[in-house]
């Protein structure tokens, strides 16, 4: 089991269910949500500032919706690699989009931390192809 997911997304729809679904199929016992990049960058830096161990508090995995107001999935990448990656090299990330634009699948290569892109909706289906993830195996 995962530790702590954190999920941005600003359809809030989704995120109940992403919620709802990473509990009840036992993928995690511990969500906190965020409704954009900005307020996912701000989960991050508060975090540092409050936790007395914020490398252990941190989530092991961020779900992440590209097509966002305020602060795009892309966005908060660029500002979340040199911010935190180097201090949460455990944390990866899952892009979970209803994009179907190519482009979109070759730049999440292209970010070290991404370890993998999953259509939305979050589904049973997804969470079991996510437990082969090379990443997310060790967890279960």
């Amino acid at each position: 089991m995962i530790n702590k997911i954190l999920c941005v997304d600003d359809d809030s729809i989704s995120l109940t269910i992403s919620k709802l679904l990473l509990r009840r199929t036992g993928f995690t016992n511990d969500v906190v949500t965020a409704v954009d990049g900005s307020d996912a960058l701000d989960y991050f830096k508060d975090l540092f500032a409050t936790s007395t161990n914020p490398i252990e508090d941190a989530p092991s995995l961020i779900l992440l919706d590209i097509n966002m107001p305020v602060m795009n999935g892309w966005e908060f990448l660029e500002a979340y690699i040199p911010l935190f990656a180097d201090k949460l090299p455990d944390t990866k990330v899952i892009i979970l989009s209803s994009t179907i634009d190519p482009e979109d699948f070759s730049r999440a290569k292209k970010f070290p931390v991404v370890a993998q892109f999953v259509s939305k909706p979050l589904s049973v289906e997804n969470l079991a192809e996510l437990k082969e993830n090379e990443y997310v195996q060790k967890f279960f």
